[in-house]
């Protein structure tokens, strides 16, 4: 059954570009995407130190030390922002694919464990439009666009493995692929003056890696009787100079002009994710993550901006986990979570750092045992009106089908 669902999702597999119109992502690579799971964007969207039998985590590849099945993930999302300026307000939204995960056991004893995806790292999505009129002339009646779309996508594939003193090693050879699309336009509204846009394209692709430990459980060494499952993680994410290819366009009602074509090289500054996590009573999980990432050094044709300004995340999550797993009973088995972040973004203006505060909720429900319905809800805020900037409100839902099977058996003649 969940070969045929696998097959249908590739088939269907592709990510959207709806707007979102958020202008913000004009600088550097847009919006991150720090987590694939539903489960871990429930819990603030970073999860580093956690490692659970049901998902594969996209931060760490040390936490599939523990597989003990054959996992699938596929997710998919809505997001909706609505923009506050400071004389107007408006709503955008889009649904997009978040891509597919694949992992299974190679060894359980040697904590061997591999994994496979292709997901979403980043995303562009902005639309604004200004209009100019003036009723007593022709000319100054027309309207400025500036419209961009696009981001970087990741194929990585990896594996894990148990090293001395119970710790977990994990590493994945990535490959980032994607376009970055930048529209800016004039449009007149009259017959005498012709109207005209000028196109940007980046197209970059090249190679990074992602390197994670996991500690084993720590309870013994704090003697606290209430407290389990103690673990702490890190991760690294690398990533080596993206070859990236630039084309730029003008188009006029007359003419169709290549300006340029040039290739050189875009610079991503590496990520680093540190996570510490435990269970409370046998039922209560706590998490805390910090992720930080340089993006002053952020790089397009040896080119800084003074637009980016190094960022980072802090969160905090919590789970109620189920009274007990293979009761009969529904409501018994689900999964609730609740997060928070503070997360000082990559963007600013005017000296002006543009920060954001997040609120998510979540919940598992089981399907049967083994497989889950993730569901997880995001409301953020970010911005200012300072100087003229933007203020936005973001809902974002995730919705994630997680499969685990026995694959791959192997019986004795």
């Amino acid at each position: 059954m969940i070969k045929k669902i696998l097959v249908l999702i590739i088939a269907s597999i592709s990510f959207a570009n709806a707007q979102s119109s958020s202008a913000y992502t004009r600088y550097g690579i847009g919006d991150l995407k720090y987590s694939f799971s539903t489960r871990y964007q429930g819990l603030g969207q970073l999860g580093v130190s956690l490692q659970d039998k049901y998902h594969i985590s996209s931060i760490n590849p040390a936490a599939w030390s523990n597989f003990d099945r054959t996992k699938i993930e596929f997710a998919m999302s809505y997001n909706g922002v609505i923009i506050n300026s400071s004389n107007d307000k408006f709503f955008s939204a889009e649904t997009e694919v978040e891509g597919i995960n694949f992992g299974f056991p190679i060894s359980t004893d040697l904590g061997i464990g591999f994994a496979a995806g292709l997901i979403p790292f980043s995303r562009v999505s902005y639309q604004s439009k200004q209009n100019f009129s003036n009723p007593d002339s022709l000319i100054y009646n027309y309207d400025l666009i500036f419209e961009g779309k696009g981001g970087l996508s990741k194929i990585f594939v990896g594996s894990s493995v148990k090293i001395p003193f119970d710790w977990s090693l994990g590493a994945t050879f990535d490959y980032y692929f994607g376009n970055f699309k930048y529209l800016s336009a004039i449009a007149f509204n009259n017959q005498t003056n012709f109207s005209s846009e000028y196109n940007l394209i980046y197209k970059p692709s090249g190679f990074g890696a992602t390197v994670g430990i996991l500690s084993p459980d720590l309870t013994n060494t704090i003697g606290f009787e209430n407290i389990s499952n103690l673990h702490f993680g890190a991760s690294v994410n690398y990533f080596s100079k993206l070859k990236t290819d630039s084309v730029v366009t003008s188009i006029s009602s007359v003419l169709l002009d290549t300006v340029a074509f040039y290739s050189d090289y875009m610079t991503i500054p590496t990520k680093f994710n540190f996570g510490l996590s435990f269970i409370l009573s046998q039922r209560y999980l706590f998490t805390f993550d910090y992720s930080l990432q340089n993006f002053s050094e952020f790089k397009v044709f040896s080119k800084t901006s003074d637009n980016l300004q190094n960022s980072y995340k802090i969160s905090t999550g919590f789970e109620l986990q189920p009274i007990n797993e293979l009761s009969p009973r529904f409501w018994e088995r689900v999964l609730w979570r609740i997060g928070l972040s503070f997360e000082k973004t990559p963007y600013k203006f005017s000296g002006i750092g543009i920060n954001q505060y997040s609120f998510f909720g979540g919940v598992s429900l089981p399907i049967n045992p083994d497989n889950l319905i993730d569901i997880s809800l995001q409301y953020a805020k970010r911005g200012t009106n300072e100087k003229r900037l933007l203020k936005e409100d973001f809902i974002r839902l995730n919705l994630s089908l997680v499969f685990n099977e026995l694959w791959f058996l192997r019986f004795d003649k």
